[in-house]
C-alpha cells in the first residue's frame, strides 16, 4: 500500500491506539499487530515474518482472542488484504474477518474486510 514494512512498523508504533509484537520462545518478533483510527473509522492490521509459520500453533491460538480484544472497543474494525496473500486470507477467515468489497489501490486487487467484537 505504498510503504516499506519498516514504515508500516514505525507508523503503527507512532500512530496507533494499540502496537502489539509477537515473540518466539528465544523472545525474537516474528509479528506486529495493532488498531487505530483513521477518519472516525477503526483499522486493524498485522505484519508478520516468514517465522509465523514457525509459530503457527501459539500464533493461531491467540490471534482471535487478540483480533477481538483489539476490536472491541470500536466494536468493528476494518483494513484491505491484497487479493492474492491466501495466508493472509486464510489467517482472516480464521479470525472471523467479513469481506466486503473487492477494489483496486495502486492499479492492485484488494479485498475490503470487517472484523466485528461479536463473531461467537
Amino acid at each position: 500500500m505504498g510503504h516499506t514494512p519498516r514504515e508500516a512498523l514505525m507508523s503503527g508504533l507512532e500512530n496507533d491506539d494499540v502496537t502489539l509484537t509477537a515473540l518466539d520462545a528465544d523472545d525474537v518478533p516474528f509479528a506486529m499487530f495493532g488498531v487505530g483510527q483513521f477518519v472516525n473509522q477503526a483499522y486493524i492490521w498485522c505484519l508478520g515474518t516468514d517465522s509465523v509459520d514457525d509459530n503457527a500453533y501459539d500464533w493461531l491460538k491467540a490471534s482471535r482472542k487478540y483480533t477481538q480484544a483489539l476490536t472491541k472497543p470500536y466494536g468493528v474494525t476494518f483494513n484491505y488484504v491484497h487479493e492474492d496473500n491466501k495466508t493472509a486470507l486464510r489467517w482472516l477467515k480464521f479470525c472471523k474477518a467479513s469481506f466486503l468489497q473487492k477494489l483496486e489501490i495502486n492499479n492492485q486487487p484488494f479485498l475490503q474486510f470487517a472484523i466485528t467484537k461479536n463473531y461467537v
